[in-house]
């Protein structure tokens, strides 16, 4: 049960990393 807990947790961490780097790249390109 942990290892589906930690495997959800890095799955949405990794999710929020990409969706920040992304937007981020889009403000860079309004800039």
């Amino acid at each position: 049960m942990s290892g589906a807990v930690a495997y959800l947790g890095i799955l949405i961490g990794y999710t929020v990393l990409a969706l920040g780097l992304y937007f981020g790249l889009k403000a860079v390109k309004v800039l």
